[in-house]
């Protein structure tokens, strides 16, 4: 049990835009249920007068349904990554609470970081004939041609954790609220560093949800801090590694490193222990399991962490609600909260948040 709430999750419109990015590595997690031969699948046929999904200002007078008659799919980006199995976890318990059985009525799909894949194992998910999609982009715009078809064939598309270009086609965009986890981040490193310090930026340009890390963090700073450099590491620690170890290299007076996931911190971290550096900070977002040890033991200065498992049942209520007519906010915010070796203790950090 978590020592420690987080906060309830808040629903709210946002100018910006919903988005995320969870990232790590983990032994593959396996599905409740498969979509078999995905990858040759063949588009669905269109239903007959089909049209976009509705959002939630079109939904229906709320009703009543059968949720043993409701089959969900969940589509992350990849099953190789904990964080994704975490969201997994949330699905399958809110499942459970709505007394419906995860090992018959979900089926999941590994679309292994690969968006052409992804849009095929939708087309197989829509031939099915599934309830309704719970779904991860792994690219934004390429999965826009997969939405229309489940717009097409009036299935409901609940989007998580990395909004989609067309969000029309979806019922809601349910993600972290990333902008906040980069503004956290700076908060905390301005109170630890004179202003004025030399730091550098690992981001990811093609995650959305990293940019909005990216941008919370570059906005709350200003020009607080000198910035030395900025450098697209894909949230990866072997990709970080040689890249920190360079920036220190580089300029002896570096201060600290701000990254868009933790997996990056990561490789920043095993940087500044090479060259013996224990005096650089080190910011992460995510709250991954695998890396509260380094924020544990000061290696690491903190991370925002993510609630994946939060997000998976909200997209769970989202999605039975909108079967059975009701309402469904279009945008729905999951409040993150930053860990540090000040208050690591106040959590159970041995899971996802």
């Amino acid at each position: 049990m978590k020592k420690k709430l987080l906060g309830l999750t808040m629903a709210v419109i946002l100018a910006a835009g919903l988005v995320g990015c969870g990232s790590g590595d983990s032994q593959q997690a396996s599905g409740s249920g498969t979509a078999e031969n995905a990858a040759e699948a063949p588009q669905p046929e269109a239903a007959e007068n089909a049209g976009e999904t509705e959002t939630s200002a079109d939904a229906s007078a709320g009703g009543e349904i059968n949720t043993a008659d409701i089959t969900l799919a969940y589509v992350p980006t990849t099953m190789n990554n904990p964080f994704w199995s975490a969201m997994m976890g949330g699905i399958t318990a809110q499942m459970e609470a709505k007394g419906m059985d995860p090992a018959t009525q979900l089926v999941t799909v590994d679309a292994d970081s690969d968006q052409a894949t992804m849009n095929n194992y939708v087309y197989d998910l829509i031939n099915q004939g599934v309830d309704a999609i719970i779904l991860a982009p792994m690219d934004c715009t390429a999965v826009t041609e997969a939405l229309q078809a489940c717009a097409d064939a009036n299935i409901p598309v609940i989007n998580v954790d990395t909004a989609v270009d067309r969000t029309d086609l979806v019922v809601s965009v349910i993600a972290s609220d990333n902008y906040g986890a980069g503004v956290q981040c700076a908060e905390d490193m301005m109170k630890k560093l004179e202003k004025g310090s030399k730091i550098y930026v690992m981001n990811q340009p093609s995650g959305s949800a990293c940019v909005q890390r990216e941008q919370g963090f570059l906005d709350t700073a200003g020009d607080y801090f000198q910035i030395l450099g900025t450098s697209d590491t894909s949230g990866d620690t072997a990709t970080t590694l040689p890249v920190a170890e360079d920036a220190i290299t580089a300029d002896k007076d570096i201060a600290g490193f701000f990254c868009i996931n933790d997996m990056a911190a990561l490789g920043c971290v095993q940087a500044c222990a090479a060259a013996g550096r224990d005096d650089i900070v080190v910011y992460g977002v995510d709250g991954n399991p695998d890396f509260m040890g380094y924020v544990g033991d000061g290696s690491a200065t903190g991370s925002s962490a993510q609630q994946p498992s939060v997000i998976g049942g909200n997209a769970v209520d989202a999605a039975l609600a909108y079967l059975a007519g009701e309402t469904v906010e279009a945008e729905i915010v999951v409040p993150v909260t930053l860990i540090t070796q000040d208050n690591i203790a106040d959590f159970d950090v041995s899971d996802w948040q």
